[in-house]
């Protein structure tokens, strides 16, 4: 069998295992501002739907560069939305968002292990690696082959790309990630993205 076989045979173990285990818990975002506006879409050019105060949870739905996505239920907005003065401000909007600045995020998507093998598979396929580890959720160690090592300053810019195609596949945003590039058994660059 040739290294990747091998490589996705392994994948494909663990991914099993995983499934066994039972999901991870949603990602929720936590309100870090004192009074934030939630929109009915991702940026402020759209209109505000409700204002939440610091300290309220909810589900991630989505991410789109500098908003989130976030999931209010019927109830909660009739708690929380905009009384205008003499205007009814209307039913809850198909969407709502709220700028990622103001949010923290904690937990992880429910998928997030089955993201971190197709993001696994990427990084097989596209640069290629020859071996990878998840150290945890947010440091991961690579070896590249020989040809790849042609300077520092491309390696780390490998290893950037790698940390922010991390993120982008998996949604993974508590913290920063990181990639270690060994050569041989020391590390050879560090980027974090």
């Amino acid at each position: 069998m040739n290294p990747r076989s091998v490589a996705r045979f392994f994948v494909l173990v663990i991914a099993t295992i995983l499934s066994i285990c039972g999901p991870a818990l949603g990602q929720e975002a936590v309100v870090t501002g004192p009074s934030v506006n939630i929109r009915s879409g991702p940026g402020t050019s759209h209109s505000v739907v409700a204002r939440v105060k610091k300290g309220d949870r909810f589900s991630i739905l989505n991410v789109k560069g500098n908003w989130v996505q976030i999931d209010i239920d019927e109830a909660t907005f009739e708690e929380i939305r905009l009384q205008e003065a003499n205007e009814n401000p209307g039913p809850l909007p198909e969407e709502t968002w709220i700028f990622r600045g103001l949010i923290q995020f904690v937990g992880k998507p429910p998928d997030f292990e089955e993201r971190q093998i197709e993001f696994q598979n990427w990084a097989l396929d596209a640069i290629p690696v020859t071996f990878i580890e998840f150290k945890s959720d947010w440091q991961i160690w690579v070896r590249l082959p020989p040809e790849k090592y042609a300077s520092t300053a491309k390696v780390r810019q490998i290893a950037r790309e790698m940390a922010r195609e991390y993120k982008k596949q998996t949604g993974f945003m508590e913290r920063k990630v990181v990639i270690k590039v060994l050569k041989g058994s020391r590390v050879y660059a560090t980027a974090s993205d």
